[in-house]
């Protein structure tokens, strides 16, 4: 079995590209005047990858890990702006399933086309041989399954973050994955890890949104550096929001007990953010879970492709540093200190 220290090394790489990708994904749909919700991204990323499906909706709960009434609502809001619609199952007529519109059929290919770009010009820069890129893609599609059921044993402790809904399921097979980018998984594993996690940690279902979650989300990789304490402008300009949509949430953060806010090292004049004792105890539970969860993993994996896919997330890391690399990330995206 491969050192905590080594499991704590994967799934942070797995986290600081994913937050990099999901960072200029957000801003390619931003340009084109589309944001969603926290109930709504999983469901969007669920059509980005599957386009062609039609799940009913107890389909759309079990592959999110959602309550029925976030699910209930984040579709009839994405109805209401023309990106899903409703239509009637060839073998029940009296259940409806879920599909896309051309609406968002169109807006998907912004970003598509974009990581697909992306990938080809890593593919050019890494210098990995086609047989030693099918290995790697091998592991991420196993990574991707087993956070659905499909490779590991269900978890029986709360702290190892188990979410009953996200079981093996038609969606989530591996004979799907493999027809999946490696972008793509990394994006679908990541979200399968992180988001019910949080909700689970975070409290009633009904506080969480998607910016609490990314908010959450940088003060947790700032946490281990305790001079860096974010003011509301430095919020604001990360995560391209206006100070007044950072203030409204980082206040209904405060209630929930996760963030304080406290002078700023820098300039006692002006007035910072941090997580609380509440808050750290959370970072460290998360933390300590998806190590043992990395552990569990490769403790599966040859020892030859464990090293493949390390290799693999270095070279993905320094391409991401390059010009080449920075050339499709958002503008001015930069590497934060992360856990």
């Amino acid at each position: 079995m491969i050192s905590s220290n080594e499991a704590r090394s994967f799934w942070v790489r797995l986290f600081i590209v994913s937050d990099i990708l999901r960072n200029t994904s957000y801003y390619l749909l931003e340009k084109n005047k589309v944001r969603f919700n926290f109930a709504e991204f999983p469901i969007v990323q669920f059509f980005f990858e599957r386009p062609d499906a039609r799940p009913a909706m107890k389909d759309l709960l079990s592959v999110t890990g959602l309550s029925s009434g976030a699910v209930s609502q984040a579709v009839d809001a994405l109805i209401k702006d023309g990106l899903l619609e409703r239509v009637r199952s060839e073998q029940d007529h009296r259940s409806f399933l879920i599909q896309v519109t051309d609406q968002l059929r169109a807006f998907r290919k912004t970003p598509l086309c974009h990581f697909e770009k992306m990938l080809e010009a890593f593919r050019q820069y890494s210098g990995l041989t086609p047989e030693e890129m099918t290995v790697s893609e091998e592991v991420f599609v196993r990574l991707a399954e087993s956070r659905t059921g499909g490779e590991l044993a269900v978890m029986k402790q709360p702290s190892d973050l188990t979410v009953p809904c996200l079981v093996s399921h038609e969606w989530n097979n591996r004979e799907y994955l493999n027809t999946l980018p490696v972008w793509s998984l990394i994006l679908h594993f990541t979200t399968n890890l992180k988001i019910p996690a949080s909700v689970f940690y975070y409290g009633k279902r009904g506080r969480m949104t998607l910016g609490k979650l990314r908010l959450m989300n940088y003060l947790f990789c700032l946490s281990d550096h305790k001079n860096d304490i974010p003011v509301v402008k430095d919020l604001a300009a990360r995560f391209r929001a206006s100070s007044g949509v950072v203030s409204q949430t980082l206040n209904a953060m405060i209630q929930d007990g996760m963030v304080e806010r406290v002078p700023s090292p820098h300039d006692r004049r002006m007035i910072g953010v941090r997580l609380t004792q509440q808050g750290l105890r959370m970072r460290r539970q998360c933390a300590a879970s998806y190590t043992c969860f990395m552990q569990n993993f490769f403790s599966r994996i040859e020892p030859e492709k464990i090293e493949l896919f390390a290799r693999t997330l270095d070279l993905t890391l320094q391409f991401l540093k390059t010009e080449e690399g920075r050339a499709f990330l958002m503008p001015g995206e930069t590497y934060a200190p992360y856990l």
